[in-house]
């Protein structure tokens, strides 16, 4: 039988129907509750003409709700389109008109933002409501449909078609150019992901889980599906914390979680207001971090607040989520971090400027993936699909897809994957290649630097630049020690010619560096604020 993630859950709430499945506050659904829930709005979607391959956008706030509406989608055998329920009104134009789902899910505290899409020009579709409120008074051109109460009925489950090679979801990334683009990840993708992370993690039923990403970026995808299918309760950080370091350590006492994953940048909050005694987070045994390097004074700050914890740190994209996988196993040194070893169901490739595959330690090159968690390429976008999924440079005996990361990787005596920065982000300062990767790099072993991000620009007579804007432990730093510093490690040619002091760097939805927002601080007349001693 095909395996796909409504089929593993109805399994898990035959198993152990009052099992916790989904805790927020004081809602807690057991495995019954969700199953039955998504088994409702799943109908409520046939009813609304929604088949096989169609779309359905997710637009609400994280709540068990919104779980159990992408539970719902993928039981309908529609594919779940995740909105940021606080992303801006364009954003979300570009995704619907790209998408074209055949019907949204969202509540009544939506309704407003889904007005001023219609300002936009898009064409809404019919709008299932659920949670409180019915959108009364709301402007005549929404169709708004109320979900009804879930108690009022029990719906028998929908049967489910879907195969593992079909859509399950498109999550939309901004990439490099700030363009939304849907990347298409099917149910296989999936559950070969979820089979890889809970066994590498050792999920049990007694696992208490935080899903502390939004439900629209990939790391969600095991927050919700790899914990559900194991067994675990997926314990949703609420929105209005995922960024607030006191209220995220009290999250995780209160609620005694055992796994925890997140980028690093939140990860280095929560240290900063934990206690040295830390038996209210003893329960705490597995830590995993993606997204961005981790630098490795807090890495050792975190590590000896909770030293009963595993550490891992993944890397990982949309495209594949995960390929490589680095346990630490000992405090770092001042170093980077490697990215680590392929995880086991994956491979990893590292292929010159020529294409050809590089082998030998030391090599530096493009990182590419091939395994069955690479998806099937980007949404009516055939171009960027033939450009970054490309066939396996080592045969053309049938397609073999491998997925091209951008990233550039040095391979280590041991085997093992260090980060060097992005192909994209190579940049010619006077006529040499710099990998802004690299600047970044040395500027965060300073120890005095909490976080570091460099730009390029061009000056008023066109010749490029780099800037660097951080983050102090503290204090203030001075430009010229900042660049005997960077001496240190790296050529002249690569030294930023600008710093700028930061209380904090601009952060995306999901905990990433804004560097658009970055961008747009030079472009501004005012001059920058320049590291003093």
């Amino acid at each position: 039988m095909t395996r796909t993630m409504p089929r593993l859950l109805e399994e898990m709430a035959s198993f152990d129907p009052d099992a916790p499945a989904v805790v927020m506050g004081e809602t807690r659904w057991t495995r019954a509750e969700l199953d039955r829930r998504s088994n409702d709005l799943a109908s409520r979607l046939a009813g609304q003409g929604v088949r096989r391959g169609d779309r359905v956008g997710i637009y609400l706030d994280k709540s068990p709700e919104a779980v159990a509406a992408l539970l719902a989608v993928l039981k309908a055998d529609a594919i779940c389109v995740p909105l940021d329920p606080t992303g801006p009104v364009p954003r979300l134009a570009h995704i619907l008109g790209d998408c074209e789902p055949k019907a949204l899910v969202s509540s009544a505290n939506k309704v407003a933002r889904l007005t001023a899409l219609l300002e936009e020009g898009v064409s809404v579709p019919p709008v299932l409501l659920v949670g409180e409120g019915t959108g009364e008074g709301s402007d005549p051109r929404l169709c708004l449909v109320a979900a009804g109460s879930p108690e009022d009925t029990e719906p028998a489950p929908l049967p489910q078609r879907a195969l593992d090679r079909d859509l399950a979801y498109i999550l939309y990334t901004s990439g490099s150019t700030g363009r939304p683009k849907g990347v298409m990840i099917s149910h296989g993708n999936i559950t070969a992901f979820s089979d890889w992370a809970g066994w590498k993690f050792g999920l049990t039923a007694q696992d208490r889980v935080s899903a502390h990403a939004p439900l629209h970026f990939d790391l969600s995808l095991f927050d919700v599906w790899t914990v559900l299918a194991h067994g675990a309760a997926v314990h949703l950080v609420p929105q209005g914390i995922a960024f607030m370091a006191v209220d995220l350590v009290e999250f995780i006492a209160d609620n005694r979680i055992t796994v925890w994953q997140s980028v690093p940048s939140v990860l280095r909050l929560i240290a900063r207001q934990l206690p040295e005694d830390g038996t209210r987070h003893d329960a705490l045994r597995l830590i995993f971090f993606a997204g961005e390097p981790y630098p490795p004074a807090d890495l050792r700050d975190l590590m000896s607040k909770l030293p009963q914890a595993l550490y891992f740190n993944v890397y990982g994209a949309t495209e594949f989520n995960d390929v490589t996988c680095h346990p630490v196993t000992a405090l770092p040194g001042d170093g980077p971090l490697p990215i680590g070893a392929p995880c086991e169901h994956m491979e990893a490739l590292v292929l010159g400027e020529d294409g050809a595959l590089l082998e030998d330690a030391g090599s530096v090159g493009e990182l590419c993936a091939r395994g069955p968690t690479v998806s099937k390429g980007y949404w009516r976008d055939p171009q960027m699909t033939a450009a970054r999924f490309i066939q396996d440079p080592r045969h053309d005996l049938y397609p073999d897809p491998v997925y091209r990361t951008g990233d550039l990787v040095r391979i280590g005596e041991d085997g093992t994957f260090h980060y060097v920065g992005r192909r994209d982000t190579q940049v010619k300062i006077r006529g040499f290649r710099v990998n802004i990767g690299e600047v970044e790099t040395a500027l965060l072993r300073h120890e005095a630097i909490g976080e570091a991000a460099v730009v390029d620009e061009m000056d008023g007579e066109g010749t490029r630049y780099l800037a660097a804007f951080l983050v102090a432990r503290g204090s203030d730093l001075d430009t010229r020690k900042l660049k005997r510093h960077c001496l240190g490690f790296v050529p002249n040619y690569m030294v930023p010619e600008r710093f700028e002091l930061l209380e904090a760097l601009p952060k995306t939805s999901t905990g990433k560096i804004d560097r658009q927002a970055l961008r747009a601080r030079l472009d501004a007349p005012a001059q920058a604020e320049r590291a003093t001693a």
